[in-house]
């Protein structure tokens, strides 16, 4: 019989070290000062905060490809003094030169923001600017100015984790530790897009990590059975941009993998839970979750913050006003 020691070890395992942590930290902090102290940019730079999955706690390890472990990934929201008139391109430009300026030597432009690569870490830099309770982000591809609200989701998932008794961001890192080891090539659905899910779904009563994961799987399946059927991506709309469809940018190829593969361990799972024998579960759990599924709860205190409720995981963040809205396709 599995124990629920069994899935706090697992969390515990799979979350960011502190190594990981302290070099996330690091190189947000010093990337931030730099562009504040840059003379030029310091002519259009307000404010600057963190967003994406190290903000909201929902990170997981790092993970290991061909023994080498990758690098973690930090969001860095930077309002601007830019306007609406201002061209897209023009903007992104002007943050990748004082990037530069700054001695940051491996950066790229994107769609929308700035990929900085250190050797430690992966730091994706986003130039926005206010409107209103909102914000807009550039976007170069199309030349216009998105609705967006970063910060948003970072409250939302501290309201979703008090909703649900502290166990939907424990919920969501044990989903996406699920995709990592079964889904390692899809590109989508990942991320926050998984975070939605577990909110529409995961059980508000249940406490038992075990029941929380089979009765997530369970609910997915039954529940999008239709869309997968009729080779369809369903709506689910985004926490922060009402309207908008976090599945948005997710083909149906990619989601008829996704499906098939939470329907094939919706029944593994519902297995590897009802069966009596020890080594069985265990072997049908590890099928599921991976071969770092614990065989046997183990002495360690739960002393990870996975398993209490909790706004972050040990990073420098200042605060920042919240209210619901985020971009589409934001990770």
């Amino acid at each position: 019989m599995t124990t629920q020691k069994q899935f706090t070890d697992l969390l515990y395992e799979i979350e960011p070290s502190t190594s990981t942590v302290n070099a996330c930290s690091s190189a947000h902090t010093t990337l931030r000062a730099a562009l504040k102290s840059d003379d030029e940019f310091a002519k259009v730079h307000k404010t600057d905060f963190l967003s994406g999955s190290h903000k909201r706690d929902t990170a997981i390890r790092p993970q290991k490809i061909d023994g080498v472990l990758q690098r973690p990934d930090v969001d860095i929201i930077v309002v601007t003094k830019h306007s609406k008139d201002d061209d897209p391109d023009d903007v992104l430009t002007t943050l990748e030169k004082a990037l530069r300026d700054a001695g940051y030597k491996n950066v790229k432009v994107n769609r929308r923001s700035i990929a900085v690569t250190l050797s430690t870490v992966d730091m994706d830099v986003v130039p926005i600017i206010e409107n209103g309770l909102s914000y807009l982000i550039p976007d170069k591809q199309l030349g216009q100015w998105l609705t967006t609200n970063p910060p948003a989701h970072t409250q939302w998932t501290i309201d979703e984790n008090s909703r649900t008794g502290g166990r939907f961001k424990p919920l969501v890192k044990l989903f996406k530790w699920w995709r990592r080891v079964n889904l390692a090539d899809l590109r989508r659905p990942k991320g926050f897009i998984l975070e939605c899910v577990v909110s529409k779904f995961m059980s508000t009563t249940q406490s038992n990590y075990e029941a929380l994961f089979v009765d997530l799987l369970e609910s997915i399946r039954d529940d999008y059975a239709g869309y997968a059927a009729a080779g369809l991506v369903p709506f689910l709309e985004d926490p922060g941009v009402a309207g908008n469809n976090v599945f948005s940018h997710v083909t149906a190829d990619e989601f008829q993998i996704f499906y098939d593969k939470v329907k094939e361990h919706a029944k593994l799972a519902r297995d590897a839970k009802n069966e009596t024998d020890d080594d069985k579960a265990l072997e049908k759990w590890r099928e599921v979750l991976g071969s770092c599924f614990p065989a046997a709860a183990s002495s360690r205190s739960a002393a990870s913050s996975l398993v209490r409720p909790v706004v972050g995981v040990g990073l420098s963040f200042p605060a920042v006003a919240a209210v619901p809205n985020k971009p589409s396709g934001f990770a």
